[in-house]
C-alpha cells in the first residue's frame, strides 16, 4: 500500500496542524543516565519502508531499543537528523513483531495519528537505528523511558517528566 500523502493525513485530522516543530529540550539532556546510555553502542541502521521486515536478518528476534530518525539528505548541509521516536522490543514483543505494526500502518487511514505520521509523513527519508541489548526487559524499559523523558521525541506520548508532558500539546 502506498504511503498516505500530507493532504490525506490533513483530511483525516483537519483540526490538527501537520507542521511538526522539533522542540529541543536541551535543559533535560543532562538528566540522561550515562550508565544506561553506555549500552547503546553499534546500532544497526535500517531504512524504514514496507520491506524493513525482510531486511532484519539475525536481529528479527532480538531485544533492545530502536530510534526512528528522519534524515532528509539536504544538499546544503552535511547531516540533518531528526530524532522523532524511541521504542523498545522485549521478550514478548520482538523486533519482527513490532515492525509488523509499523509496516501495516503505511497507507492505513485507520491508525492512531502518531503512527500515521511516523509511518507515512517522510517516505524514503525515515531510518531506524536498532540497538541489540542483552539486558532484562526492565533494564530495556528503563533505557527507553530515560530517553523519551529527557530527549522528548515528538512522536512518543507516554512521558513522565513534567516538562515533557507540557510540550506534548505542541505535537498533537
Amino acid at each position: 500500500m502506498p504511503a498516505l500523502t500530507k493532504m490525506e493525513l490533513v483530511s483525516l485530522n483537519p483540526d490538527k496542524i501537520y507542521k511538526l516543530p522539533f522542540l529541543l529540550h536541551y535543559e533535560l539532556w543532562p538528566n540522561l543516565d550515562a550508565a544506561l546510555l553506555a549500552n547503546l553502542i553499534n546500532p544497526i541502521k535500517l531504512r524504514f519502508d514496507e520491506d524493513i521486515r525482510d531486511n532484519l536478518g539475525p536481529i528479527k528476534n532480538k531485544k533492545g531499543v530502536y530510534f526512528f530518525f528522519v534524515e532528509p539528505e539536504c544538499p546544503l548541509v552535511f547531516d540533518i537528523n531528526y530524532f522523532v521516536y524511541v521504542g523498545r522490543v522485549t521478550q514478548d514483543n520482538t523486533f519482527f513483531k513490532r515492525f509488523y505494526d509499523y509496516v501495516s500502518a503505511i497507507g492505513d487511514k485507520n491508525r492512531r495519528r502518531n503512527i500515521q505520521l511516523l509511518t507515512n509523513l517522510w517516505p524514503g527519508k525515515t531510518w531506524v537505528y536498532f540497538f541489540d541489548l542483552g539486558l532484562t526487559d526492565a533494564e530495556i524499559d528503563s533505557i527507553e523511558s530515560n530517553i523519551y523523558d529527557n530527549i522528548v521525541p515528538p512522536l512518543n506520548n507516554k512521558f513522565k517528566a513534567k516538562k515533557a508532558k507540557n510540550s506534548r500539546s505542541i505535537y498533537n
